[in-house]
Formats: structure tokens, C-alpha cells, sequence
């Protein structure tokens, strides 16, 4: 992991240090192994019964997805949970391909909503606590993980993390054509779709982005080309000379008006 400084921080402290103490280790960690893998996808989802009201007609409100398991991906209230099936595929990565694989919310920071409720019911002698939004996180655990997994799938609702992902492409100055000098090594940043995910922005981001791009069938279809995206990755280096992106006057003077 990336443990140079940077202007990434919440409350004071580096990302690169909470990242360290708070990203989920492989079964086998060392030193050795300290490659963090940032994923992201939907949290939630799509449930007919909550769209038409005749849904509970159907045999399941949930649509067939690779990921999302219907048996095992729901919360008490009977809602799809994504973010189980996302933390299931963390676990397999860190078992099989033996890195530090997570998704945002095993990171402890609040959201500024979640900041205010913890805030309203502290007691007088705790320390206030203070709130980083979505999307700043994800950028900063992006700009901190050797490798960025974003998917997407046709049970998921992608609005939250459809935005986020053309925030970080741009906040790391990966567009085609983008003049900046510096940019997060596009090698490093994947974009998964099942071959049924149909979006006509997420199908576009690779012409306009440059990322690496795949699409696949099933859980072992993607397993098998995410390990083949890693072994193309040199763990040692992680292009050390950017690993990364740091927010300034990165442009060419040959773009000033």
C-alpha cells in the first residue's frame, strides 16, 4: 500500500493510515502481500415489490444476477443487499488472490448524515465526530488502493455508484485526450459488467476513459479474469512514481488560455 503523503485525510490523519489499520487482510498477510483492492458497486438491490404492486405475484421480486444470491443477500426487513454480495466477492479475492480487498463501509468513517446522527446522540464529554462524503471517501480510497474494481450488474441499482465512478475517472485525470500531466495509471482501474447489464453510460466509459474493461457470465467467469488482470499488475513497483493522484496544478502550460 501507498504510504507516501498526500492531501487525503479525515480528521486529521492520513487515508493511507486508516487504510493500513482498517482494510481487511488476506488469510496470509505479510509485507509482502500489502496490495489494497478498492471494489465498488451498488449496495442495494432492485426490488419489484417495491416498484409494482403486484409484485409479490412474482416467485421472486429479485432479478437473476451472477452476484446477489437470494437466499443468502437479504437484510431483515426483506430487502436486497448488494453490499453482502460485494463483501462476499472482497472475501474471495482475499482468499484467492491474496490481497487486501474491501468495499467502502468496512472503512470507519461516516457519512455527514451518519456524522450528525452519531453527533446528536454522543454524550457531553465525547468529541464531535465529523463526516466525509461518499464520494470524497471513494476518491480517497481509489487515489490509496494498487487496484480499482468498480461492477456493475443487472439485480444492482447503479445510480450512487454509476456517479462515483465518472467522479473518480475525472477527479484522476483518466479521460482520453485529457491534458493534465499526471494521472492514476489507468492499468490500475477496472470496469466488470455481467454480459446482461445493460447501460448506456457504464457501456460508454471505456471509449471515453482509459481503464481496463471486461464483461462476464458468472462468478468463476469473473474470478478468473480478475486473477489474470492482477498477474498483469507488478505489485512490487505499483508505478511507485504515481501511485497517487494528488490534486494541484498538474496541467500543461500549453493548455493555459
Amino acid at each position: 500500500m501507498f504510504d507516501g503523503e498526500t492531501n487525503f485525510q479525515y480528521n486529521g490523519r492520513p487515508i493511507s493510515d486508516i487504510l493500513a489499520e482498517q482494510a481487511p487482510a488476506p488469510p496470509q498477510f505479510s509485507t509482502h502481500n500489502d496490495f489494497t483492492v478498492y471494489v465498488m458497486g451498488p449496495y442495494t438491490a432492485f426490488n419489484a415489490e417495491a416498484a409494482y404492486d403486484d409484485a409479490d405475484k412474482l416467485r421472486t421480486p429479485f432479478q437473476n444476477d451472477p452476484l446477489f444470491d437470494p437466499d443468502r443477500h437479504i437484510t431483515n426487513d426483506g430487502k436486497g443487499d448488494m453490499e453482502q454480495a460485494l463483501r462476499d466477492v472482497c472475501t474471495e479475492l482475499r482468499e484467492t488472490l491474496n490481497c487486501r480487498a474491501f468495499i467502502a463501509t468496512d472503512i470507519d468513517i461516516p457519512t455527514h448524515e451518519q456524522a450528525e446522527e452519531q453527533n446528536n446522540s454522543r454524550s457531553d464529554d465525547e468529541p464531535a465526530v465529523e463526516g466525509m462524503d461518499p464520494l470524497a471517501q471513494s476518491v480517497a480510497f481509489a487515489a490509496h488502493s494498487d487496484a480499482v474494481i468498480f461492477l456493475f450488474t443487472q439485480g444492482g441499482l447503479t445510480t450512487g455508484v454509476g456517479a462515483e465512478t465518472g467522479g473518480i475517472l475525472g477527479e484522476f485525470h483518466l479521460r482520453r485526450g485529457n491534458p493534465a500531466l499526471t494521472h492514476k495509471p489507468g492499468q490500475r482501474i477496472g470496469l466488470y459488467q455481467d454480459e446482461n447489464f445493460r447501460s448506456a453510460t457504464i457501456d460508454e466509459l471505456p471509449k471515453g476513459y482509459n481503464i481496463q474493461y471486461d464483461s462476464f457470465t458468472a462468478q468463476s467467469d469473473l474470478y478468473g479474469k480478475l486473477r489474470n488482470w492482477f498477474d498483469s499488475l507488478d505489485r512490487e513497483t505499483r508505478d511507485t512514481d504515481l501511485p497517487v493522484f494528488i490534486p494541484g496544478d498538474t496541467y500543461s502550460s500549453d493548455t493555459d488560455a
